[in-house]
């Protein structure tokens, strides 16, 4: 603790040595420099004080909550656009700039409100306002604030760092729970997972909603029943957990599947469990970030090992050995739940809307950001596969245009980042469009 301590100290004295030079540079600077008109709303006092502001932050940043650095990010903001020239400031050579080539931009597509757009590509690269929607995230350990677009859209940020913050506080409530107490709960749920097949399916399930409701149920000789809340909202989490670990490294084409997105469609559409939405989703969105859609940021004080894990590169047993999971492994098992996303999107209901507006925002999303190696055409070949044929239906006109724009615009600038595997698996999933297009 005591070395933790002195390298906090360190880096607070590095930080204030920083602001002192920026001061001393800031009064050379001064004596040399003619006082600007009243017109110019550029001064070196709120640069000063901004840097000031922006390590004092990060001085505190550690400790802080998800909301507080929110707050925190708008404030600096507001502050920004305080001094942010005017029109009148810019100087008229800026008009002169040559402007980025629109085919070297992402492919931008607007959510639908009622009906999808008329146009599919634009000269900007982010997203209009559309519908709210609640989105969670990369591992909460990793996942730090972002506002860089080229990662995560600003609009998906707020929205997951809502659905984070709600996840949180269901958390606070049952991390007290006793471990023995914990242990005991989930031997009933694990019992009930455990032996859910088709033909087992309405009666476990009932079983399950009946637990859930607080009624007692038999594990071995032991009968279990939830005592309260916390209990029941620490079920809805460990449910989450035994579906995701069962589920784990499949590509999720399989009965068993589509059982389990039977039963989280049905506990997420229960008045009296509405929690599990979050609880899901926030589950899902630590496992695969792509899902937001987020592509992790490496952050300066982030080992490369440390980076992938980011990613969800997590770790590998083999016998006495632990490693990362190779390139093929990620992919697959990224590849399953991005399926089960896909799956329970196209099933319009809970825990997403019960249409397709969603769906289209995701994958509108998908294609606004830089593509990323291998990942990105990953995403956009499973949630063809999954749902294409669903938002044909429910886009006729204007679906078909977004394959065309993949192919055209799209396409050329992914084979820069995708093996040709990876591409040749993407381009026979397109090619299944064509006479729909």
């Amino acid at each position: 603790m005591d070395e933790i301590r002195e390298e906090k100290l360190a880096h607070q004295r590095r930080i204030e040595n920083m602001v002192r030079n920026f001061e001393e540079n800031e009064a050379k600077a001064n004596e040399s420099i003619p006082l600007k008109s009243e017109s110019n709303r550029t001064s070196f006092g709120p640069a000063n004080d901004l840097l000031r502001y922006l390590c004092t932050l990060e001085q505190h940043a550690q400790n802080d909550s998800i909301e507080i650095k929110r707050k925190a990010r708008e404030h600096v903001s507001y502050y920004i656009d305080q001094f942010r020239q005017s029109d009148d400031d810019v100087v008229e050579e800026d008009n002169n700039d040559p402007q980025p080539n629109e085919l070297e931009q992402s492919v931008p597509i607007v959510p639908p409100n009622s009906q999808p757009p008329t146009t599919m590509l634009q000269s900007t690269t982010t997203l209009p306002s559309s519908e709210p929607v609640v989105h969670s995230s990369a591992q909460s350990a990793s996942l730090v604030p972002v506002t860089d677009p080229g990662h995560i859209t600003p609009e998906i940020l707020q929205d997951y760092e809502k659905l984070l913050l709600e996840a949180e506080q269901y958390e606070k409530l049952y991390k007290t729970i006793d471990p023995s107490r914990k242990k005991q709960l989930q031997a009933c749920i694990q019992d009930i997972l455990n032996k859910l097949r088709q033909d087992t399916f309405e009666a476990l399930k009932n079983k399950l909603l009946e637990f859930l409701n607080g009624q007692e149920q038999k594990v071995s000789i032991e009968s279990i029943r939830i005592s309260n809340e916390e209990e029941r909202l620490l079920c809805l989490s460990r449910l989450a957990t035994l579906i995701f670990k069962q589920l784990l490294d499949s590509d999720l084409t399989d009965t068993k599947t589509e059982i389990f997105v039977s039963l989280i469609g049905i506990i997420s559409a229960n008045e009296k469990h509405k929690e599990f939405c979050t609880i899901f989703r926030d589950h899902l969105y630590k496992i695969c970030p792509y899902t937001i859609p987020f592509y992790p940021k490496p952050q300066p004080t982030m080992t490369e090992k440390q980076y992938f894990e980011a990613m969800d590169y997590n770790e590998k047993t083999e016998g006495d050995q632990r490693r990362l999971r190779t390139e093929t492994e990620f992919l697959n098992r990224m590849s399953g739940f991005i399926r089960l996303f896909c799956k329970l999107l196209v099933r319009r209901g809970p825990p997403f809307d019960k249409n397709l507006s969603y769906a289209w925002t995701w994958f509108a999303t998908v294609l606004n950001l830089p593509p990323r190696k291998n990942i990105t055409a990953v995403l956009i070949r499973i949630f063809l596969d999954e749902a294409g044929k669903s938002m044909i239906q429910e886009y006729p006109t204007q679906f078909p245009k977004i394959i065309k724009s993949i192919e055209i615009q799209y396409l050329p600038k992914l084979k820069k980042e995708t093996s040709s595997d990876q591409i040749v698996r993407l381009q026979l999933t397109l090619d299944t469009f064509k006479n729909k297009s």
